[in-house]
Order: C-alpha cells, then structure tokens, then sequence
C-alpha cells in the first residue's frame, strides 16, 4: 500500500475567530483509506474524556476529513488530526498500529502546524453598566483563556499559570476608556494586560455568575491613566488574536 499523508485545509495556522462560530475542518489523504479511523484533537477540548479525548467521538469515518465543530472554549487550539488503523487509544491497540498519519500540532516540532486562536471577550468587574471607576485606584477583571491556569500538584486547591498553554498562546487583552459621544483621544486610553511577561497579570479562580462555573480570570488594580477625564464613559474590552478581535462594552462613570 503506499504511503499515508495527511494535510489539513482547514483552518490556517494562526487564524482567529469568535467562539461564538463553528470552525470549518477539512483535510487531505494522500494514500489508501481502507481501513482507517480518523480522529481530530484539540488542547481545548473541554469535552474529552479518557475514552474519547478526540473532538469526533462519533464517527471516525474518512467523512469526518470535511465537518465542523464548535470549538467553544476561549483559548489558542492546538489541532491535531490523525489517521490510523485501529480504533482503539488502548495500549494494545497502539502497539498494534501498521499504518498511521498525523498532521497538525504547535510549532517547533510540528513541521506543518496548526494552532488557531478562539476569541471570547466577558468582562466580570465592573459587572453591570453603570458603575463608578475611581481614577486613582480601580479594579477591573476579565475572563482569561480556558488553559491559563492550572491545579499544581493536582486537587491541592494551588493554581499556576500553566506553562505548555502559554507557550502557543497567540491571544492579548487589552481594555480601552473613552469618553460616551463624539471621539476624543486626548481623553481616552488603553490598559493592556500583560499576558507575556513572567510575571504577567495577576490571575485567580471564581464562578462565572452566568453559567455558575468555576474559571479563571485577570484582574487589573491600579490607577487609571492620568489622561482620563471623569464623567460618563465606555469601558471596552478586547480579544485580539490572528488578525481578529472581538469585544465587549460596558458604561462606567469615572471619578476622581
């Protein structure tokens, strides 16, 4: 039989877009099918289970080369697609695997990669338009990406910034205050957060008061620049990642 490939189409390395959209998977195999199951997976796949940790636990058909999945959680996705001729993830069916496939994965390792960025923006404080930001020290907390943290040593209560997702993290935040009505530069600003650095914005663990699951988020304390005047203003947040941004908006009145 000749020799299998696999090329994903679908999504580009490095594209973004909101979760609130499927994304399109599609692939290539060059080789004979017979006898093959094919299987996507993603680092975010908050779905996965020992059994299935794959994205298309249904149907492992030469048909799941062209579908698409949710891919609801916030995040940069590292995916992977795989081609082999045993079902199972079991070690005797691993072992007993003749012909095998894979594309996708994060770089450097992966010579053709395909990491793609999913776009949420859910401001948590202040959580209702309308509220007061003082200039000279407020609070401001934003939803963080699925991955950011994680239980080290594991059910010991202690969070860290997961260091494998930050790596492929492809995504920034930033929150912008301008005043309501006609622009006015001179009286607005940018807080980005900063997701980069080794000790990057503070992060902590807390229910999400919309759908009562626990998440990480970020929170920003300081003073807001000096620049900013006080009055009614826009709050907006922002995701931004592989060429896309989505945002959320909340009105604030700024106080001295």
């Amino acid at each position: 039989m000749s020799a299998l490939a696999l090329q994903i189409l679908q999504p580009l390395d490095g594209t973004g877009s909101s979760t609130a959209a499927p994304v399109t998977l599609s692939a290539t195999l060059t080789g004979d099918a017979t006898g093959l199951f094919f299987k996507w997976f993603s680092s975010l796949n908050s779905a996965a289970t020992a059994a299935h940790p794959e994205l298309n636990s249904a149907n492992h058909s030469a048909s799941i080369l062209n579908w698409s999945s949710p891919l609801t959680e916030f995040g940069s996705h590292t995916l992977v697609l795989a081609a082999t001729d045993q079902d199972g993830i079991d070690l005797p069916s691993i072992k007993a695997v003749q012909r095998s496939a894979m594309a996708g994965g994060a770089p450097p390792a992966a010579p053709a990669p395909c990491v793609i960025h999913r776009l949420l923006a859910q401001i948590r404080t202040p959580s209702a338009d309308g509220q007061s930001l003082s200039k000279a020290a407020s609070t401001l907390e934003s939803l963080a990406p699925v991955r950011w943290a994680k239980e080290n040593p594991p059910s010991s209560g202690i969070w860290i910034v997961d260091p494998d997702y930050k790596q492929s993290n492809g995504i920034s935040l930033k929150f912008h205050l301008a005043p309501v009505g006609a622009s006015d530069p001179a009286h607005s600003a940018d807080i980005p957060l900063d997701l980069t650095s080794p000790t990057p914005t503070p992060f902590f663990r807390a229910v999400d008061a919309s759908d009562s699951k626990t998440k990480t988020w970020f929170r920003w304390t300081g003073a807001l620049p000096g620049n900013l005047g006080t009055g009614n203003y826009v709050l907006t947040l922002s995701a931004s990642g592989g060429g896309a941004t989505v945002s959320v908006t909340r009105q604030v009145v700024l106080t001295a």
